[in-house]
């Protein structure tokens, strides 16, 4: 009998676009803390992983560089829609709800600078997904 493995919303959502573009590659790009400096992390996120493990996608890396934080950018972006001319205390309460929003952990080390347009340097990974079919069902 084959066991199905219980995901979370976001691993049967990836697993949902891997399938529906099944005939070409999904292609993804993720961030990563810079934590040892010249090499990216061997390994994916968490839910990646897991999805990786239990043989369910298949994963092939195209990319990885160290550049700022395009969440970041986006998000400041984002938050300045509204302000004509976004000021140092515009930043600090825009950086401690990315904060918050980031939690605890590896995460934290992807912190925004104090100073207004301090992004983040992260590896931006590029990745491209495959579901893989079964062959035992």
């Amino acid at each position: 009998m084959t066991q199905i493995p219980s995901l979370t919303h976001q691993q049967l959502e990836l697993l949902r676009l891997a399938k529906k573009n099944s005939v070409e590659e999904l292609q993804l790009f993720y961030e990563f803390p810079v934590v040892d400096g010249d090499e990216p992390p061997v390994v994916h996120p968490q839910f990646i992983q897991e999805l990786i493990d239990i043989h369910l996608i298949q994963v092939r890396e195209i990319e990885a560089s160290v550049l700022a934080s395009e969440f970041q950018q986006s998000s400041w972006t984002e938050y300045c829609e509204d302000l004509d001319f976004p000021a140092q205390v515009d930043w600090d309460r825009w950086r401690q709800g990315i904060i918050t929003q980031l939690g605890e952990g590896v995460e934290q080390l992807m912190s925004p600078g104090k100073g207004l347009g301090q992004f983040t340097k992260v590896w931006i990974r590029e990745i491209r997904i495959r579901a893989v079919q079964p062959s035992n069902l």
